[in-house]
């Protein structure tokens, strides 16, 4: 599985970070694959309000760290940990920031009506602390975090917030930091590392392997955890691929190819599945593998595709019968 961080904090190794620090190094030594963004360094540009998204489904603006990867890494995390002080009985506006350009997703969701295909499984959590003790402290923070889950496809299940923590590093001394944010691996980390890891690997990682995570997480993320990879990763997914997978409501909007160096991280799958007869069985030592040897459509090949996501869905509901089972 893959965390995602988003530590809101202007101030390096403040309250914030802390909080955010331990929680994604206890997640690592439980298993899981992380990665965290210093929101304030990230050079996100400001949402400029346009609607393109509302008409385009994209955002308008391509060049910024958010268009280029951050999308990207919401879209892939199984689990969103946003953090943040408050300021002023708000969000730090270095994260809001961030959570504005969101509206694509939102855009995506609502207007184009396409759903995730880990949207019923992804979760997001908050985390923050304040200097000041007032009994609303945290309304406003919530309710940002709401909306901005659900934009992203991601169940807010979770929150851990602190009042009265003023001094940098103070959050260190809290006497329940530690015990909290254990019992938080224990409620959403280890659940998560428990269903199998499937790994899909295609030469370029463009059609097949995407096609078959997405299906097989749509249709069975409650036993299993995927993800797709390619060989020589090509530039872009296969735009054929995309068209068949909007047509029936699922959305792999900012995905992209990726290579086995940027997927096998954390523990490593439980299987792999390779599906082109070129690859060969021992891509990961120690880990079994399964070959579907399923032919790639050409290009603008619509009837090949729709045969193509047909016999996906029939080896997916095979492999679940046999692999989807709980550790």
């Amino acid at each position: 599985m893959f965390i995602l961080g988003l530590q809101g904090s202007p101030r390096k190794n403040g309250n914030t970070d802390v909080m955010l620090r331990t929680f994604m190094e206890k997640a690592g030594q439980a298993g899981a694959a992380t990665h965290t963004i210093q929101v304030a360094k990230a050079g996100v540009a400001a949402c400029k309000g346009c609607g393109y998204c509302e008409s385009h489904g994209r955002c308008v603006i391509t060049d910024d760290p958010m268009a280029t990867e951050i999308f990207g890494l919401i879209r892939k995390a199984d689990l969103v940990v946003a953090a943040s002080p408050v300021y002023f009985y708000g969000i730090s506006a270095q994260l809001k920031g961030l959570i504005d350009r969101c509206q694509t997703f939102w855009s995506r969701k609502y207007v184009y009506k396409l759903k995730d295909p880990l949207a019923a499984t992804r979760q997001g959590i908050l985390f923050s602390v304040a200097a000041s003790r007032g009994r609303q402290l945290f309304d406003g923070i919530h309710l940002t975090a709401k909306y901005f889950f659900d934009a992203i496809d991601a169940r807010f299940e979770h929150a851990l917030t602190y009042r009265g923590v003023e001094s940098k590093g103070a959050i260190r001394e809290h006497e329940k930091l530690e015990a909290d944010i254990d019992a938080l691996i224990e409620k959403t980390v280890r659940p998560m590392l428990s269903r199998k890891q499937i790994l899909f690997v295609s030469p370029q990682g463009a059609c097949r392997a995407p096609l078959a995570a997405a299906l097989a997480q749509a249709q069975h993320g409650d036993q299993v955890c995927t993800g797709f990879a390619g060989l020589t990763p090509a530039s872009a997914l296969s735009p054929t691929m995309i068209q068949a997978i909007e047509a029936r409501g699922m959305d792999l909007g900012y995905r992209k190819p990726v290579g086995m160096d940027q997927t096998l991280s954390g523990t490593p799958p439980d299987l792999i599945v390779v599906m082109d007869k070129t690859i060969p069985d021992n891509l990961v030592p120690g880990v079994k593998t399964k070959h579907w040897p399923l032919s790639a459509p050409d290009a603008d090949d619509h009837a090949a595709m729709e045969r193509l996501i047909g016999e996906v869905e029939t080896h997916i509901e095979t492999l679940i019968t046999q692999h989807g089972q709980r550790k």
